[in-house]
């Protein structure tokens, strides 16, 4: 059994290059080293190697034959007594999936980086981060939550460990000018290190996370082995948005007016940052520790096909928000307006008409991860759906044990059941467990909620459960959840354009639909009045059931003209509000 040293260098920051060296002994010719071609918990074909723009191998100063044999993969075709791999990474995707470099910060994750040595029979993997010697990065620090084994204290540049490959790819990294914050739950010492200007708090943040990670612990009863030191990985933004969860870590991108001042009352871009940090912490139990059995281990190699992520994405989903409900964070009429806004998601789009959620997650792969303007009207989110189901099966459990039960209940079976012990969960064991564990039947309920297209009872249940689901139908459509309703709308989403207003989405049915418009067209007059994002869906609703709508639009540059009678508008948006009438089911506290 073998260690494997691996060093990680920044070596042209301006050319967003890392310097990646592999120091290995008794290497056999054969020997095939490998890059992933996706990370977990982003289901998506990413061809990480693409990006490695340089390498060789060398023994001893001594060039060795090294061939490239697929996309992802090279083999060495001589022996070595000791190998050195040396090559060099281009870093510019500005996401939490891969890797990014420049004169600000760096940061990457495993998958990106580390070649695997396939098969060679490995006992630990060692990682080296030496400091930046450019005088851009003389304040950086480094900020991980892998074992550390050398340097002065926890942010510091040094050398890591990890005990194989998937524990090595699942600590990624950040260098920069960090602000830091740190807080404990459960004897455990948990940290923010942001990169990035805002105008917020960082306390303020701190604060609600700590009572957010506090309430999931004891919802599970405890933290996973593999947490040591949580890290909270923030990027802030002008516009950015994004979480993929880590074993015991998190990488983030926030828009920078998502973090609020200390005193500041909660507002609309707080709130989408505090349900991702939930959301991504959540995972820590369910998918990085409970998962579906084909992740058990993971093929990075090729996709791996599941019809489950309706669980592991969704019930994540129901409970980033209910977190922040149950635990105090965010007051009754906060929830209720982020619940009716992915109520608005799912309803809005007549895609759920088309796509089971169990469809939906076995084709994550290749249609929810490569969405085209097409996908509301094509395809349902196992993400946003999945949230829904969640929300029907905890109001069914309270309802059939008297409120003695939840889902709340369900999760905490599901990690003593599967997650502890490494068990996957295959097709058909949530609903086993809900039988055996709760006492309660839900196999025809689940089977019509995951495998058909009918409607969920989201409705007749929060109306039993003290809550009026209203809907309403918006002037614009980037609203999704609304007190007003229109009797007209155009049916599209608008984006800015410099000739007029520029179609995103077209929904079906709609009036935009039966004007011929589609997505790119850029309108620039409604019944021979100019137009632009500003005005297109206030003049488009002044119009009567029954009118004569005309529209004059581009087309790939060329001027068409089309007209349409103008017809009654779907209400699509949802608004929740608590109902005067007791509840027959307690859900809310």
């Amino acid at each position: 059994m073998q260690k494997v040293y691996f060093q990680v260098k920044v070596h042209d920051a301006p050319a967003h290059l890392f310097d990646v060296t592999m120091n290995l002994s008794k290497v056999e010719k054969g020997q095939l080293f490998r890059l992933p071609e996706w990370i977990p918990g982003s289901y998506m074909i990413r061809d990480f190697a693409r990006h490695i723009v340089s390498i060789q191998a060398l023994s001893v100063d001594k060039l060795l034959n090294l061939e490239k044999i697929d996309n992802c993969t090279w083999r060495l075709n001589e022996n070595a007594e000791h190998l050195t791999l040396n090559y060099q990474v281009y870093a510019w995707d500005l996401s939490v999936r891969s890797a990014h470099l420049d004169q600000v910060h760096a940061f990457f994750n495993g998958t990106s980086l580390f070649l695997e040595p396939v098969d060679y029979p490995v006992t630990e993997y060692h990682l080296d981060i030496p400091k930046p010697e450019q005088s851009f990065a003389k304040n950086w620090v480094l900020a991980t939550s892998m074992s550390r084994v050398s340097g002065k204290q926890d942010f510091s540049f040094g050398k890591f460990v990890a005990k194989d490959y998937d524990d090595l790819i699942d600590h990624p990294v950040e260098m920069g000018e960090l602000e830091i914050e740190s807080f404990e739950v459960a004897g455990k010492k948990h940290s923010v290190a942001v990169t990035g200007d805002h105008f917020g708090d960082l306390k303020r943040l701190v604060a609600d996370l700590k009572s957010v990670c506090d309430y999931q612990v004891r919802l599970f009863g405890e933290l996973p082995e593999a947490v040591t030191h949580y890290v909270f990985l923030l990027h802030v933004l002008p516009n950015g948005y994004g979480g993929l969860e880590h074993r015991s870590s998190t990488a983030l991108q926030c828009s920078e007016n998502e973090l609020i001042k200390l005193n500041d009352p909660i507002n609309d871009d707080y709130l989408n940052l505090l349900t991702l940090c939930s959301h991504e912490y959540f995972h820590t139990w369910n998918v990085k520790q409970i998962k579906p059995d084909v992740f058990l281990p993971y093929d990075l190699n090729t996709e791996t096909f599941t019809k489950q992520l309706w669980i592991f994405e969704g019930f994540t989903s129901y409970f980033e928000d209910r977190t922040l409900y149950d635990c105090g964070v965010i007051s009754e009429t906060h929830y209720l307006k982020l619940l009716s806004q992915v109520i608005t998601r799912v309803y809005r789009g007549s895609g759920r008409k088309l796509q089971s959620v169990a469809e939906s997650s076995f084709d994550a792969w290749t249609r929810f991860y490569k969405q085209g303007e097409n996908a509301p009207n094509a395809i349902v989110s196992y993400y946003a759906k999945g949230k829904l189901i969640g929300l029907c099966l905890d109001i069914l459990i309270r309802d059939r044990t008297n409120n003695q039960q939840s889902l709340h209940e369900v999760i905490q079976q599901m990690w003593t059941e599967y997650g502890k012990p490494q068990k996957g969960m295959r097709e058909g064991d949530l609903e086993k467990l809900i039988e055996e564990k709760i006492g309660v039947n839900l196999i025809d309920e689940i089977r019509q909620f995951v495998y058909t297209t009918e409607e969920l009872p989201v409705e007749s249940l929060l109306a039993k459960s003290g809550v009026t689901l209203k809907w309403n139908n918006p002037v614009s459509l980037k609203e999704l959840t609304t007190e007003v309703s229109a009797d007209v709308s155009l049916g599209a989403t608008v984006k800015s354009n410099s000739a007029g207003a520029e179609l995103v989405v077209v929904y079906h049915n709609s009036n935009a639909h039966n004007l011929g418009l589609s997505n790119g067209d850029v309108v620039i007059a409604i019944n021979n009045r100019q137009v632009d994002v500003g005005t297109i869906e206030k003049s488009f609703a002044r119009f009567n059931v029954g009118d004569l709508a005309k529209v004059h639009y581009f087309r790939r540059g060329r001027l068409y003209e089309s007209s349409s009678e103008v017809i009654r508008s779907e209400k699509s948006t949802c608004q929740l509000t608590r109902s005067e009438h007791p509840p027959k089911i307690k859900w809310l506290n």
